[in-house]
């Protein structure tokens, strides 16, 4: 079997340490491509007291305090959580495309500005 080793994950006495238990606020910063029927959707789970559904989520924070604020939420629930962080790739993330005789830039969101700013001199 398979385990993860990081720092901190036992202690000096090579005992299991429990994870760090911050919840922090999350917030909406951008949301793409969502219909009007998720946005219905959304205000109705909100007005009935409920959580709306969550998918699809680009978290931008540190992993120590993110995953453990996703604990209450998601724990025995999720099978994987992939982490991929591009630093210093020095790469350009916007990308140049053609439909018919038209030409279009996609520029970075606030959100690949924020994650990818290493790349923008942020």
């Amino acid at each position: 079997m398979v385990e993860l080793i990081w720092d901190g994950k036992y202690d000096k006495d090579g005992k299991r340490t429990a994870p760090l238990k911050v919840a922090l606020p999350f917030q909406t910063v951008e949301t793409v491509n969502e219909s009007a029927q998720q946005r219905q959707r959304s205000l109705e789970f909100m007005l009935a007291g409920r959580d709306a559904e969550w998918r699809n989520r680009l978290i931008w924070g540190d992993k120590k305090y993110v995953l453990p604020s996703l604990l209450p939420e998601f724990a025995g629930k999720v099978d994987l959580i992939y982490i991929d962080p591009p630093f210093a790739t020095g790469q350009d993330f916007s990308f140049q495309t053609s439909v018919g005789d038209e030409h279009f830039t996609k520029e970075p969101s606030i959100i690949e500005q924020k994650a990818y700013r290493d790349t923008w001199g942020g």
